[in-house]
């Protein structure tokens, strides 16, 4: 296979809906293109072409250290994100666990005050300002099981299975050293999110181009909160998987079924 290009990566970005002045976050996997001239920088600056100067571009770079240093650690979520966010222009909001990057006009909007959110992906954070935005979600070599802001969606479903979790005061705090934070509705633990796509495909809120070896799932981030509130609204245990050997799911049944008892 010949190498793939910036230029057609752009081409291909554009064939799936991106356009000038958009907000996107990707997930992403590198190897899954093939061989691509220039590396993860041409993809990155794929994209950053395909959001033009008006657009914004950011991703996941989540880092499992504590105590978190927004400064120095790694994105754990793959090489594309971490070149991004060693890139100057590239802003890294102050969050442990969910944190993002982005480079762009909205850059700055769309990481300030992480820190100050009550919770990792709800009010204030990232992924429903991606959401308000009328941002798109880009998944290149990668499914819906590697797409943050649906747990934006159980956030503001206050789904029943959702945890509280303290973790040491990331760096970024005075005195960090002998403090913690309490991190409300933390998400850990299996989801089935890969049926969900199916639904946006069907919904007509998900487009698939061809990048190289990958694909390219280019999701409008609207229409994704509507459908995933009404199959939640349904059914609030959508996204568990039915695998009774699953520990997380089948203590996310026993949860319902305790709350749901409660209120007969």
């Amino acid at each position: 296979m010949k190498p793939i290009t910036k230029d057609q990566i752009v081409f291909s970005l554009k064939l799936g809906g991106i356009e000038n002045g958009d907000v996107v976050l990707m997930h992403s996997a590198l190897s899954s293109i093939g061989f691509v001239e220039g590396g993860a920088d041409a993809v990155i600056d794929a994209v950053l072409e395909a959001v033009g100067e008006e657009g914004t571009f950011a991703v996941s770079t989540m880092a499992f250290n504590h105590p978190y240093d927004p400064e120095n650690d790694k994105s754990t979520v793959g090489i594309i994100s971490e070149v991004h966010r060693l890139r100057k222009n590239s802003i890294r909001s102050l969050r442990p666990v969910h944190c993002i990057n982005a480079i762009g006009a909205k850059a700055e909007e769309l990481t300030r005050d992480h820190d100050k959110c009550a919770t990792n992906c709800g009010v204030g954070s990232p992924y429903l300002k991606l959401r308000d935005m009328n941002g798109k979600i880009i998944l290149l070599g990668v499914d819906n099981n590697r797409n943050t802001t649906l747990h934006a969606i159980e956030d503001i479903m206050d789904s029943v299975y959702l945890e509280s979790r303290v973790f040491p005061a990331p760096k970024y705090v005075e005195g960090y050293e002998n403090k913690t934070i309490e991190i409300n509705k933390f998400c850990p633990g299996h989801r089935d999110f890969l049926k969900f796509t199916v639904d946006l495909r069907r919904e007509g809120a998900l487009t698939e181009v061809v990048i190289g070896n990958a694909t390219a799932k280019i999701i409008d981030v609207k229409k994704m909160f509507e459908l995933g509130q009404k199959l939640l609204s349904k059914d609030p245990l959508y996204f568990m998987c039915d695998n009774e050997n699953c520990a997380y799911c089948a203590n996310a049944y026993k949860q319902q079924a305790e709350k749901d008892a409660k209120r007969a």
